[in-house]
């Protein structure tokens, strides 16, 4: 059976229009997968678009490779085509095929969709026999035909199968090769099932379609159904490209609002927060400080009243007076912490301003400060009071860090620096106390937290408030055992004048 079949396809056909026939078969086979899947995956009025664009193209593909192989059929005789019962094959394939698409897409019945598809391309092919015109009469042997059957109906129910199994590019090129098959299939099985028998009595009419207008004709209007097919289905693949990069963007957008409205709402509550919070220091500052100048005039008191008296009440004094100092310094990081009040910036030469202060600092005893001052006569706009003020905070955490009971470290040194770089001024201060750890370090500026027994966790949120209001940038870097180093940049270009930046 194979050897008559393959004995069909090279004694009694053209091989060139065979293999333009096959070209067509794949072409308007992948296509019309491709336009299956857009079906299935198309709502609405687009998805009525995309099924009928695909039996149109299936239908017209089919059509135009069964009537190129049958211009490549050459029986030895002139052969015409009845144009009436050429027109009903290309009507049966694209309506049969819409049917068979339809109920593959609306029942998920796939496979009974492609068994319909393979009845549409075997009632076509043998219509299509039927306007065939020749002085000849055929007979058939209905085994060949029964088997052309199969193959048509098979292949189709399969081809549609694997396109239910996905939508990838792997499954749309199994689907193709599997319609390929039943319709080449088809074609030379059941061309192999005619035998003609020459009969000159058979008068051949004069409406006939020539061969090679048939030929011209087909070619032409297959390829401009097929590329408008392709083109449409390339189209919505990139539409659907866009559409999916428009998704990714809005959603990368609703979340990047999204984020900055809760940190917009962080704070809008952290300043709620601290507003009611500076109203309660303010008052409990104003409550603490009186008793503490009681306190204060009371030991100036008493140091004039035991002065030649013999008593030795110096320890005890000095004690509290150092225990008020302390107090003083908790309300002023609270008041300064709660009250953000405008900076006055003027500006100022920045090592000059830095000498000063360092100057005017007192240290623990055993405690060694280095200078590194290397910014030259750059003037900076700062405010000096609430600047200094964080520098002092600084400075202070340094020399806990180097004093704290129960460590004994080989040095005790405090380095100050200064430095101009790409715009900015940067202020570093380095000690070489116990150091941060690691799981503490990220919280230092949180206000309130602190790890240490005394003091109100508030002196580097002061200090990060400050560096906020001016504009400028603060990082901490820390190893246990080595110590800390705190690097502050502050831009040259900030204003003169009074400005009151959210901390």
């Amino acid at each position: 059976m194979l050897r008559v079949i393959y004995a069909c396809i090279v004694q009694q056909h053209d091989l060139r229009l065979v293999g333009l026939a096959a070209l067509l078969c794949l072409f308007s086979c992948f296509t019309a997968a491709n336009l299956f899947v857009h079906a299935a995956e198309a709502k609405g009025r687009a998805r009525h678009f995309w099924h009928a664009a695909a039996g149109i193209v299936f239908g017209a593909g089919v059509w135009s490779t069964h009537f190129v192989a049958e211009l490549a059929y050459d029986p030895g005789v002139p052969v015409g085509y009845e144009f009436g019962l050429t027109a009903l094959s290309i009507v049966i394939a694209m309506v049969m095929t819409w049917l068979g698409l339809a109920v593959a897409l609306r029942y998920r019945a796939n496979e009974i969709g492609g068994a319909i598809v393979g009845a549409a391309i075997c009632s076509m092919h043998y219509v299509g026999m039927a306007a065939l015109r020749m002085p000849a009469d055929l007979h058939w042997d209905f085994s060949y035909v029964g088997l052309s059957l199969a193959i048509a109906v098979v292949f189709s129910a399969a081809a549609l199968h694997m396109l239910a199994l996905g939508a990838t590019l792997r499954y749309r090129l199994a689907a193709t090769l599997l319609l390929v098959v039943a319709i080449v299939g088809l074609h030379f099985t059941g061309m192999a099932a005619v035998v003609l028998e020459l009969n000159p009595y058979i008068h051949i009419s004069g409406q006939i379609i020539a061969p090679e207008l048939m030929a011209i004709s087909i070619a032409a209007v297959t390829v401009l159904i097929v590329a408008l097919g392709l083109s449409s289905a390339v189209v919505d693949d990139q539409l659907a490209h866009r559409a999916i990069l428009e998704a990714d963007r809005l959603a990368r957008r609703v979340e990047e609002r999204t984020a900055e409205l809760k940190q917009a709402q962080a704070q809008l509550l952290r300043q709620e927060r601290f507003s009611a919070l500076g109203e309660l220091m303010a008052t409990v500052a104003h409550e603490l400080r009186n008793p503490m100048s009681a306190i204060t005039n009371t030991l100036f008191t008493l140091r004039q009243s035991v002065n030649g008296s013999g008593l030795d009440l110096e320890r005890p004094m000095h004690r509290l007076e150092r225990s008020v100092a302390r107090c003083d310094r908790i309300i002023n990081d609270l008041v300064d912490f709660s009250n953000l009040r405008e900076i006055q910036c003027r500006p100022v030469t920045a090592d000059k301003w830095l000498a000063d202060l360092l100057d005017a600092q007192k240290l623990p005893e055993g405690v060694m400060l280095q200078r590194h001052l290397a910014a030259g006569g750059q003037q900076a706009n700062i405010d000096p009071t609430l600047m200094r003020r964080a520098m002092v905070n600084l400075i202070e955490n340094a020399s806990q860090a180097l004093t704290e009971e129960g460590k004994n470290l080989r040095e005790r040194r405090i380095t100050i620096g200064s430095d101009v770089t790409a715009g900015w001024l940067a202020i570093v201060v380095e000690d070489t106390g116990i150091g941060i750890a690691p799981d503490i370090l990220p919280k230092v500026f949180e206000p309130l937290f602190s790890t240490r027994s005394f003091g109100t966790g508030l002196g580097l949120a002061v200090v990060k408030q400050v560096v906020d209001q001016h504009s400028g940038k603060i990082t901490i870097e820390s190893k246990p055992g080595h110590g800390t180093r705190v690097a502050i940049l502050l831009p040259l270009d900030l204003p003169s004048g009074s400005s009151k930046i959210a901390a």
